[in-house]
């Protein structure tokens, strides 16, 4: 029996529950990206995309996933909006998702675009409207829907936001 699976004994009482918890798939793929990073193999990159299964997993993991990698490109300022950003779409991908949801990031001219899409063979013509709009609108220079994508974009140097009009209002596609 491989060792995570063991259960520990102590004074010759085995307990009810094993000492370590099997990790998810969602959370093995968090763990090993955050590895990746960690030893140096990823994160110069300035893309990246995963595939996380619809399940409550998906939205911590998703949330280490990003906090790693913003960290890796030199990005804490954006750090946490992202966190935020991301947890709620991925949850609320969560709500009509029936396979697997892709979550992807990456970092161009001074723009931080996230991405969160329903995968799954099922058609469905757009993907729904977020639940926490009113936040989408106060974290993010921009967002919008497009197909089965949810996007956002968060200002990552000293820029305006490219799709804000001259008075001031986002443009939201």
């Amino acid at each position: 029996m491989p060792a995570i699976l063991q259960p520990q004994v102590e004074h010759g009482v085995v307990p009810s529950q094993p000492a370590l918890r099997m990790l998810s798939r969602n959370g093995l793929l968090a763990l090993g990206d955050g590895l990746a990073v960690r030893a140096g193999l990823v994160g110069r990159d300035r893309a990246v995309s995963w595939l996380l299964s619809a399940q409550p997993s998906a939205v911590p993991s998703a949330r280490r996933m990003t906090a790693v990698r913003l960290a890796a490109w030199g990005l804490q300022e954006q750090a946490e909006d992202a966190d935020v950003l991301v947890g709620e779409l991925v949850a609320d991908a969560l709500r009509h998702a029936t396979g697997r949801i892709r979550l992807t990031l990456w970092v161009e001219e001074g723009l931080l675009r996230g991405e969160v899409e329903d995968v799954s063979a099922q058609a469905a013509p757009t993907a729904a409207a977020p639940r926490h709009t009113p936040r989408l609108n106060r974290l993010a220079c921009c967002w919008g829907i497009a197909g089965k994508v949810v996007w956002f974009e968060l200002v990552t140097s000293e820029r305006d936001c490219p799709h804000t009009h001259p008075d001031g209002t986002d443009r939201k596609e």
